[in-house]
């Protein structure tokens, strides 16, 4: 990166005297240091992938607005004094088109902001067939940990008289709805969060180096599916996947990992109704065994095959990974997410 291949150099005609900073050395006032420009950089970056997140929320939130607009605008006869009514399949539709805009139209605005290109934000690109195999059975085996972190997060608030629940979606009955019911928890999600947070956040966080652009996209993509049950889950696996689309060099790895991750939710989802709780927990138990089995065959196989397979390229940057954390986490508008994302998070939770 280029930036990080400045050298901190006079410029001609400027005074040859430096000054010293604590904890940086010296420095030439006249040329803007290195350490001062990344922590610039970083704050801006913070700020920004803040705004995109309060612009996410707010368009979510404005959605039920938006909704009633357009369904008056398109339905009238579906307004019966002031009650709307329209078939499950026109309701579906809408939360599967606002899903996609809440998300893709403030995370879009930020990518056009720092200008990262089409290429860098999105790669989209061929694949190692062994890697992806790879990443997608390690990812089984991480997902089965990361659902046991949500059980020791929820049995350890628990003891202190707190409860955890997250956003119920009733079931559609008729198959129209039902399909874009399906479509909006799996397809939608592997496509739309993996170009937001594999993406457009992690692939521009970058130039920071790649464990602080691991940690921080997923970070951010635990923290706003806006509950306790489902953060940890999130952002153990979002750990997992970003890894495998930084080492692939592909989304297509994510965009796999993740559809089939809520694949497989969704179809316990329609088993649950089906089953006593005794099989429900065997099934739960069987899947969870063949899952870690698959996993640590795959973790084996990879392992021998590429030595170097989780190590991260050595950062250029001036900052520690932890230290550019506390400057992006503490940008202005990242706080103001993070607090937001905290008042939103309350409804799901409740004393026992």
């Amino acid at each position: 990166m280029a930036f990080y291949e400045e050298q901190n150099r006079f410029s001609q005609g400027n005074s040859s005297e430096t000054v010293y900073h604590t904890g940086n050395g010296f420095y030439n006032p006249y040329v803007e240091p290195l350490w001062k420009k990344e922590k610039r950089l970083i704050r801006g970056a913070g700020n920004g992938i803040g705004l995109a997140s309060i612009g996410y929320v707010a368009l979510a939130l404005f959605s039920g607005i938006i909704y009633y607009v357009i369904i008056d605008l398109l339905f009238p006869l579906a307004n019966i004094h002031g009650e709307f009514y329209v078939t499950e399949t026109v309701e579906w539709i809408f939360n599967l088109v606002t899903y996609i805009f809440t998300l893709l139209v403030p995370f879009g605005i930020y990518a056009l902001c720092v200008k990262i290109p089409l290429k860098v934000a999105l790669p989209f690109r061929k694949t190692k067939a062994d890697l992806t195999a790879g990443g997608f059975f390690i990812s089984l085996g991480v997902g089965v940990a990361a659902s046991y972190a949500t059980e020791l997060l929820a049995s350890a608030l628990g003891a202190f008289g707190i409860g955890i629940t997250m956003p119920e979606m009733e079931t559609p009955e008729t198959f129209p709805a039902l399909i874009f019911y399906v479509l909006s928890l799996t397809v939608a999600p592997a496509f739309i969060e993996e170009i937001i947070f594999r993406g457009i956040v992690m692939q521009s966080l970058r130039r920071f180096g790649d464990v602080f652009a691991l940690a921080a996209s997923s970070l951010i993509f635990g923290i706003f599916h806006l509950n306790l049950i489902q953060m940890p889950y999130a952002f153990i696996l979002g750990l997992c996947i970003g890894y495998f689309v930084m080492r692939t060099g592909s989304l297509w790895v994510g965009v796999i990992i993740h559809f089939v991750n809520n694949s497989i939710a969704t179809v316990f989802e329609f088993l649950y109704p089906t089953m006593t709780e005794e099989s429900w927990y065997f099934a739960n138990l069987a899947y969870n065994l063949i899952c870690i089995i698959l996993s640590v065959i795959a973790l084996a196989l990879v392992l021998a095959k590429y030595k170097d397979m989780f190590r991260f390229e050595q950062s250029r940057t001036v900052f520690t990974p932890g230290r550019k954390a506390v400057i992006f986490l503490t940008s202005p508008a990242m706080i103001v997410a993070l607090i937001i994302a905290f008042f939103m998070t309350l409804p799901y939770v409740y004393i026992i």
